[in-house]
């Protein structure tokens, strides 16, 4: 079985321009065309999902029936939330058909080789600001307060802020942050393969033994890990 691994498309409604989105969705047609394998979304698909009870985020259609369409042609389909899209739920899983993975990070094993699977925002010891927040942010009591906003304003909110987020770590990083590269020798230890997404920065390199992934984005880079026959290939779509 052949294992692709992305993250960090950040998705905005349909009404919006995006960079990667038609990409996105030849990428997924293509899949479909191919033996059924696993597809792993490590986070932030969405630049911005919140799910209200009785309404979910419109514009989206498309991605979720070219993820739907995979599933029904007998892929495994993976998505573990990032920091955009933490509040994913049973709404985005019954129409896309993917299995929520909130364990970060998840350990499993992709062609034989032992791999730890993570978003990248919180980990090691930098952040610290972004760490002692998180844990208020993804409480089910902020979800419940954010819910009493009604969806529009709610919805405006959200966006500015995960479009400030994202064009600041665009603007910032260029490498991967030192904190970030230490907690993945670390993981190293014991594994075959440690592979984030987070800061849109796709690089790829080898420690004792162990690969280390960082997987890039759908913005500018268009990267996805591809695992299976033995190899382990960062590349880009469309080359």
């Amino acid at each position: 079985m052949t294992h692709f691994l992305l993250s960090d498309v950040h998705l905005y409604p349909e009404n919006r321009p995006h960079p990667g989105r038609e990409r996105f969705l030849r990428f997924l047609n293509g899949l479909a065309g191919e033996n059924p394998g696993t597809l792993w979304i490590l986070g932030d698909l969405f630049d911005y999902w919140f799910e209200y009870a009785t309404v979910m985020p419109a514009g989206y259609g498309r991605v979720l029936r070219g993820l739907r369409n995979l599933a029904d042609r007998g892929w495994k389909t993976v998505f573990m939330p990032g920091n955009h899209d933490w509040w994913v739920g049973d709404s985005f899983q019954a129409d896309s058909g993917m299995e929520i993975r909130r364990e970060s990070p998840l350990r499993v094993e992709l062609d034989g080789k032992r791999a730890v699977l993570a978003h990248g925002d919180g980990l090691g010891r930098g952040d610290r600001g972004y760490r002692a927040i998180r844990p208020v942010l993804r409480a089910g009591v902020s979800s419940r307060l954010f819910s009493m906003l009604h969806p529009t304003p709610a919805t405006a909110l959200a966006m500015l802020f995960s479009g400030t987020s994202r064009r600041y770590l665009r603007k910032k990083v260029r490498y991967i942050p030192d904190h970030l590269r230490i907690w993945a020798e670390e993981q190293s230890e014991g594994a075959d393969l440690v592979v984030t997404g987070h800061t849109h920065v796709p690089f790829m390199r080898d420690r004792a033994g162990c690969r280390i992934v960082s997987l890039g984005d759908w913005i500018g880079h268009f990267t996805y890990l591809k695992v299976g026959e033995g190899k382990v290939l960062l590349e880009r779509y469309g080359e």
